[in-house]
């Protein structure tokens, strides 16, 4: 993906009801010859509610920062049972970005929701998060196992926290325990065509 934005959410957002919205495994190319790119652009705020998941992981940017609020009038709010946010395993490959463009009041966190953050990757080492996410924000190191990073815990019956890999209740698939089988790439229908005769 080459552009100035990745995803953009334009607009006030709500993802509730054990919704997931998910930003994972991409390669973004941003150039900061014109523009300030970023993979996740929030052009209003978004609320997650009653179980849902935001999750924004294993991406791998390069002159470009991984999220972006530009406002401070624009919120994340997170409340109710099982609704988490994660933002892990994510590498920056240039310093020359902020990991976050982000105001640190601008996420509301309402126990028992979560937002997790830790082991992003920035330049050679790993991102510092001071002053960046609200002091409710659970971080852990590269090296450590996050639950709720490694998994998708309404799908997940254990975590091995040795190997941080999950096990799935039935009916839930992959790696993290999703709601859905995830393909490890897209392949789009090939165009149909005439044909003389």
């Amino acid at each position: 993906m080459s552009s100035v934005n990745g995803v953009i959410l334009l607009g006030d957002t709500t993802v509730s009801s054990s919704g997931l919205l998910r930003v994972a495994d991409c390669t973004f190319i941003g150039r900061k010859k014109y523009f300030d790119p970023t993979l996740v652009y929030l052009s209003g705020s978004v609320r997650f509610e009653g179980g849902a998941q935001w999750r924004v992981e294993g991406n791998s940017v390069g002159a470009a920062s991984v999220l972006t609020i530009q406002y401070s009038w624009q919120k994340i709010r997170l409340s109710g049972s099982g609704t988490t946010v994660a933002l892990a395993h994510n590498r920056q490959l240039k310093r020359s970005a902020l990991f976050a463009k982000h105001f640190a009041p601008n996420t509301i966190v309402e126990s028992p929701a979560r937002f997790v953050v830790g082991c992003n990757l920035q330049g050679g080492g790993e991102v510092s998060y001071d002053d960046v996410f609200p002091e409710e924000a659970v971080v852990f190191r590269c090296g450590t196992c996050n639950d709720d990073a490694a998994c998708y815990m309404p799908g997940t019956e254990s975590v091995d926290r040795s190997l941080c890999t999950c096990s799935c209740k039935d009916g839930w698939h992959g790696a993290s325990c999703l709601p859905l089988e995830v393909p490890d790439m897209v392949v789009l229908p090939a165009a149909e065509r005439a044909v003389d005769g």
